[in-house]
């Protein structure tokens, strides 16, 4: 924390410079103008008092032998007055050197005083956390790496103490407490945060790592034994706690990532791969593209997929969609073989089709039967309340519409409510 006090005092000084060194260059101002103010007044008297003397000896009030007197001894005190103001010019007077104090000791006070309020109700502390995380990532072996979340997670937990409406210190601790093995301390930290946050998407990620710590606390023992002896057919358990908070969580969010992998390692250990794929599928569907989660989940489904008995890898396919596309005749002209035709299934919520199929421009009429297999992210065709199929031959050769291309998109249909091929005819040019 060196290089952050350092720079901090640095500035301190630089501060108070700014402060102090205008402050005694007005002091010593004011202190000679005072000074002046004080000679020409005693100036002043000492005249006015010298012609009062000589009005007085005009008039007869005192005699001349004692105008001499008088005016000897106005002289030897308007010498010693002077005299007395330029020693002070030399030495400012005891009270102006006081009030010199009272400024100086009040600008070394603000920042000893803010730097002890930032210690101990700041945010001083949390200057430690990038030496932390740097020391998680630098671990060399396993032990070192342990060590180094231990002392990662005894610093977030102080900091929650601290900071209790910090959501997202309370949701690292959390997750980290998880990583750890330590599920009683992660369902101790979510609870606190749920006692924070509203019903919304976070709220929904936060009550699925609370399930997930709940059921880990309470089948983590049995699914370690399972794994290391590389047996299935076990019945986890999922209390009627834990429910509740999957039940709130689905409510907020359906595909919410933690809920999905209960359920699916829950139908994985009872064998029911169908059922586990459904669930991670649906888990991929909320991960972002690409990302190395989503990776590591589409190869755990390929990888299930592949293994699986004949009889059940068609029905692992989940829904299909039989597509009859065509060409309107006036636009077959505009055909060429140097084009692509573009097949896709999306929710019309959504941006991103589910599923969509890239070919070469195939004699029409043509059809294409459309599944989860040509997932893009992972989610179901089933998934959707409602679809909408679109057909593009695009002169780029690229999935993204352009000017020139041809296209069609169907009206929104229900797939559970198509009981034959759909048909789609591409009648329309991209403007």
């Amino acid at each position: 924390m060196t290089q952050y006090w350092i720079p901090l005092a640095l500035l301190t000084v630089v501060a108070m410079a700014f402060v102090l060194v205008p402050l005694w260059r007005l002091r010593k101002r004011e202190s000679a103008l005072q000074l002046h103010i004080r000679e020409e007044k005693n100036r002043e008297i000492f005249a006015e008092r010298q012609k009062e003397l000589e009005q007085e000896v005009r008039d007869g009030t005192i005699a001349a032998e004692d105008y001499q007197r008088l005016v000897s001894e106005l002289q030897r005190a308007f010498l010693t007055d002077m005299q007395g103001l330029q020693a002070l010019q030399a030495a400012p007077p005891r009270r102006v050197a006081t009030l010199l104090w009272v400024p100086l000791v009040l600008a070394l006070l603000i920042p000893v005083a803010a730097t002890v309020l930032y210690r101990y109700k700041g945010s001083a502390p949390d200057l430690q956390l990038p030496a932390l995380m740097k020391e998680v990532g630098e671990a060399q072996d396993k032990d070192a790496q342990a060590a180094a979340l231990d002392k990662l997670a005894t610093f977030l937990a102080e900091r929650m103490q601290r900071r209790p409406k910090d959501l997202q210190n309370g949701y690292m601790l959390g997750t980290l407490y998880l990583g750890l093995d330590r599920p009683s301390e992660a369902i101790t930290a979510f609870r606190h945060m749920l006692d924070n946050m509203k019903p919304n998407q976070d709220r929904a990620t936060v009550l699925g790592q609370l399930a997930q710590a709940q059921f880990m606390q309470a089948n983590g023992t049995l699914i370690a034994e399972a794994q290391n002896a590389g047996s299935e057919g076990l019945a986890l358990a999922i209390s009627a706690e834990t429910q509740a908070a999957m039940d709130e969580a689905l409510a907020l969010n359906p595909n919410e990532q933690s809920v999905m992998g209960i359920y699916a390692v829950q139908a994985y250990f009872k064998r029911d791969y169908l059922a586990a794929l459904k669930y991670w599928r649906r888990q991929l569907s909320d991960l972002q593209p690409g990302s190395a989660d989503a990776q590591t989940l589409r190869q755990r489904i390929t990888a299930i997929e592949a293994n699986l008995p004949e009889e059940l890898k068609a029905a692992a396919q989940g829904a299909r969609l039989s597509v009859v596309i065509n060409i309107a005749p006036e636009l077959a002209g505009k055909v060429s073989d140097d084009m692509k035709l573009f097949v896709y299934a999306k929710d019309p919520a959504m941006r991103m089709p589910i599923v969509a199929q890239n070919l070469e421009v195939p004699s029409f009429p043509f059809t294409i039967t459309l599944d989860n297999s040509m997932s893009m992210t992972g989610t179901q065709l089933e998934s959707a309340p409602q679809l909408v199929v679109g057909a593009r031959l695009s002169r780029s050769g690229t999935a993204i519409a352009k000017a020139g291309d041809l296209e069609t998109l169907s009206a929104p249909i229900v797939l559970k409510d198509q009981s034959g091929p759909l048909t789609l005819t591409i009648n329309s040019i991209v403007p």
